[in-house]
């Protein structure tokens, strides 16, 4: 309907040509000169006294102007990460709750009493796409988790993975894991789903939540994914893990780039 009124403008208006405008809310401002004297702004009010603007990237500004606004910052945090762009990709250990993140957190029990749990193939799939690029995955779980030791041996193995399995999942074992490793926290990226993982969400280099998770609304994690947990929610973590990684690379490859013979 834009194009059909935009076109009724030329052709009963007589308009000859028409272009799409918005309004916008933002301050419009000027280039501060080489001598640094001025700062102005073109529409908001010099009475206010000494004014200052301070210029920010895009990426780490999002105008709250109207309704509107507030859904587009939402998508951009969860794609890009309350703290913008990462830097450091690099990522060597990918650590991976099973409840919760792996699998969607039910249990069917068969006649025979057996417990079972669902796999989505997608995430089983990213799993081996982060093993080809050399990235470690172990999987991990506590004794407080309903699963048993023996079912969890069971999806790491069908995962093709190692498997944690301790009494308590806490930034002390993960820290000794590390060690174990000769790794630092930025080269660590870890999926959790639950309160109890602010510690180890707030540490490592990378996290990631699956959207119907509770921690999600408890912190801001540096990537909410869109799929929820046992339905892709690993698969996507890891796809923008290879994504920050194949950025990473590019980024070194430009700054070897012999500009004089290029």
């Amino acid at each position: 309907h834009h194009i059909r009124e935009a076109l009724q403008m030329i052709t009963e208006q007589g308009c000859d040509y028409v272009f799409s405008v918005v309004r916008r809310h933002q301050f419009r401002w000027e280039e501060v000169d080489k001598k640094g004297t001025t700062k102005t702004s073109q529409n908001i009010d010099p009475c206010l006294g000494k004014i200052a603007y301070y210029e920010m990237l895009p990426e780490y500004s999002v105008d709250i102007d109207v309704d509107i606004d507030w859904p587009v910052a939402e998508q951009r945090v969860l794609r890009f990460g309350y703290f913008g762009r990462e830097e450091n990709a690099a990522v060597r250990l990918f650590l991976c709750k099973v409840s919760g993140c792996l699998t969607n957190g039910q249990i069917f029990t068969s006649v025979s009493g057996e417990d079972h749990v669902a796999i989505n193939a997608r995430d089983v799939a990213g799993i081996q796409m982060l093993q080809r690029e050399n990235i470690e995955v172990i999987l991990m779980s506590c004794v407080n988790e309903p699963l048993s030791r023996g079912l969890l041996e069971k999806v790491a193995q069908l995962a093709g993975c190692g498997l944690w399995f301790g009494e308590q999942l806490n930034g002390l074992e993960v820290e000794r894991l590390m060690k174990e490793k000769k790794l630092r926290w930025d080269k660590v990226a870890f999926m959790g789903e639950n309160s109890e993982d602010r510690e180890i969400l707030s540490q490592v280099g990378l996290n990631g939540v699956p959207c119907d998770s509770v921690v999600a609304d408890l912190i801001a994690a540096k990537y909410t994914c869109q799929r929820p947990a046992g339905n892709g929610a690993v698969r996507e973590f890891a796809e923008y893990i290879l994504m920050l990684k194949k950025k990473s690379l590019l980024q070194v490859l430009q700054e070897h780039i012999d500009r004089a013979n290029f």
